[in-house]
């Protein structure tokens, strides 16, 4: 096994280009061994479901280590999905889950609002390069996660 790899990563943005690009990069750069996707805040939230219902043993192995979230999907945007999963106690069932915001989104406000959710602890700006890549290994938050 490569050393400094994730077990699992969701990605949870609308557009599909996006998804597919940051897949081959979390692939080709061994960050993951496993990228789940969801296009909309709601798909990332019952994805969130299916775990608690499937987790009966009490075992996080299925629980992804960073959500790559987005800011602006329909349906359910990033903003949405950070107060439904934290009203549903995702973040306390799964403490060691953080997210990371990836968002086309400059506006200092939402870098500001996002400073105010505990679970994120990065925000960044698309797309997701090897660099971005090289910096969240380096992140020590996640330094457990890495195997």
């Amino acid at each position: 096994m490569i050393t400094n790899m994730l077990k699992k990563v969701l990605l949870v943005d609308d557009d599909s280009v996006t998804l597919s690009l940051c897949d081959m990069v979390i692939k080709r750069f061994t960050f993951a061994e496993e990228v789940d996707k969801a296009q909309n805040g709601q798909e990332a939230i019952d994805y969130f479901n299916d775990i608690v219902d499937e987790n009966s043993n009490n075992s996080n192995a299925n629980v992804p280590a960073i959500i790559f979230l987005d800011l602006n999907m329909p349906v359910m945007n990033g903003w949405d999905f950070l107060d439904e999963f934290i009203r549903k106690g995702f973040n306390k069932l799964f403490p060691e889950t953080r997210i990371i915001v990836l968002s086309s989104s400059i506006d200092p406000r939402d870098i500001q609002r996002a400073s105010n959710y505990d679970i994120i602890i990065e925000f960044i700006s698309k797309p997701l390069t090897l660099k971005v890549i090289k910096e969240i290994k380096q992140h020590s938050i996640l330094m457990p996660h890495f195997s």
